[in-house]
């Protein structure tokens, strides 16, 4: 077969034609004159067959139908286009960024964003788009028009693009799969905005505090936090919040659900934050350190904590004796004392403790764990806090003073025994002989008594012997 010859070329476009007639009538294009009217919509065209062609479509003349989706044509080039999209055929590629298109026309209305041009404004709030009918969709977000509608839930939507790919959703199709972390996703937007996660990318900054999001809805959300609003009540605590969401994890607090579990320990939390805060625990991270004395923390927020104590701020006082704490949790513990609440058992002795820090301390004792020795004269401790008292001895500091003698102690318990001598107060009696006692010590000693056990020898006795 004889190849057709394209001789008569566009000096404008470079588009070739086999007629002279043809380039004739593709001229007027570039002239931009439209002087064929349709009498019906007012629409131009530079050509009378291209009139003609349109006035099909007012009269509903559509003999083409897709054999594929039933949808029907005016005119063939329609029909093939349509074929063309159910075949996928993308034979218009953007040199820029690679995207492919199956008509011509939709990558020449793409190449409008690469230019970066943006000549249509809204008026409403100023924001710019590159095309026509991007405006147009864009007006009726503010209009609040949404006319299409998901026949599955109901939601609806400004524009039929984001209806179709809400559509995924409820396929439950989720082909689009992390490669770093496995995490599947509908839609390949989705998965970008993920991988900025593991990229640890975040462009959107608050302005207020410089915190930084990876996606532009979560900065939104975020400044809702700023304004100080919180219409979100608790029915049950009136506890208020900024957000439906946080709300919400707040309600599973009172319901007692905890669908975030551990699987080292088995604990069970409300918030999936608290997990992941958990789990740093048994990871041994502690990214957060106290410049004063370097203790390292999991949490930001218990090094704030902890820095209380460092400048003396003890903002929780109990009611009963007075004692300020840095923490309310430690005031709660402290409460116990006053309550008589000894909830943790000692498994080897029956011993009760208020606190699980004491009945730990006291479990090393069994154990014979004694980690914390003097560096003086070697003795050991099973607490820090008997070390930092032993050394006082050490150091000669006797901060205790009795007020009707004048004897000096190092511990307070040591002076509290002491002026049970003043007193006459002997709360130790011995079963056998009904003597009493002012400390246990001296009770334990007069038993060894009765028991027979001597244990200490006379050196120079034995010698002699």
């Amino acid at each position: 077969m004889q190849a057709v010859s394209r001789n008569h070329h566009c000096d404008l476009c470079g588009k070739t034609f086999t007629k002279k007639g043809s380039l004739k009538l593709h001229m007027v294009i570039h002239t931009g004159v439209k002087n064929h009217n349709c009498s019906i919509c007012g629409k131009a065209f530079t050509r009378k067959g291209t009139l003609a062609r349109h006035m099909d479509i007012h009269a509903r003349f559509k003999n083409y139908d897709c054999d594929v989706c039933g949808k029907a044509f005016t005119e063939k080039k329609h029909l093939m286009l349509q074929m063309d999209i159910h075949a996928d055929l993308r034979n218009h590629s953007c040199d820029v960024c690679g995207k492919a298109f199956t008509q011509k026309g939709h990558l020449k209305l793409h190449m409008v964003i690469h230019t970066g041009v943006k000549n249509h404004n809204c008026d409403i709030c100023g924001k710019a788009f590159t095309m026509t009918s991007s405006l147009k969709c864009h007006m009726d977000t503010h209009a609040g028009i949404k006319n299409h509608n998901c026949d599955v839930c109901g939601k609806a939507f400004t524009r039929k693009g984001n209806l179709k790919l809400h559509m995924v959703i409820h396929t439950g199709d989720k082909n689009n799969n992390c490669d770093i972390c496995g995490k599947a996703f509908t839609m390949t937007c989705s998965l970008k905005r993920h991988m900025h996660i593991h990229a640890g990318v975040k462009n959107h900054t608050c302005h207020v505090c410089g915190r930084a999001f990876t996606r532009k809805g979560n900065l939104k959300l975020h400044m809702v936090i700023h304004t100080g609003v919180k219409n979100h009540n608790c029915d049950i605590c009136g506890e208020a919040f900024t957000m439906t969401g946080s709300l919400k994890r707040h309600m599973d607090i009172h319901a007692g659900v905890k669908n975030h579990t551990c699987h080292v320990c088995g604990r069970a939390f409300s918030q999936k934050g608290h997990l992941k805060f958990h789990m740093d625990i048994h990871a041994g991270i502690k990214n957060h350190t106290c410049d004063v004395c370097g203790k390292a923390f999991t949490k930001k927020d218990n090094l704030k904590l902890h820095m209380d104590i460092h400048i003396g701020v003890r903002n929780h006082t109990c009611d009963v004796c007075g004692s300020a704490f840095t923490e309310k949790r430690s005031l709660m513990r402290h409460l116990d004392i006053h309550a008589g609440v000894k909830n943790h058992t000692c498994d080897v002795c029956g011993k009760t403790f208020s606190q699980e820090g004491n009945l730990k301390c006291h479990m090393d004792m069994h154990a014979g764990n004694k980690n914390h020795e003097c560096d003086v004269c070697g003795k050991a401790f099973t607490k820090k806090g008997g070390l930092i008292v032993h050394m006082d001895i050490h150091a000669g500091i006797r901060n205790y003073n009795c007020d009707v003698c004048g004897k000096t102690f190092t511990r307070k318990n040591h002076l509290n025994y002491h002026m049970y001598m003043h007193a006459g107060i002997k709360n130790h009696k011995c079963a056998i002989c009904g003597k009493a006692f002012i400390g246990k010590g001296s009770l334990k000693l007069h038993m060894d008594m009765h028991a027979g056990l001597k244990n200490h020898e006379c050196a120079v006795w034995k010698s002699i012997d």
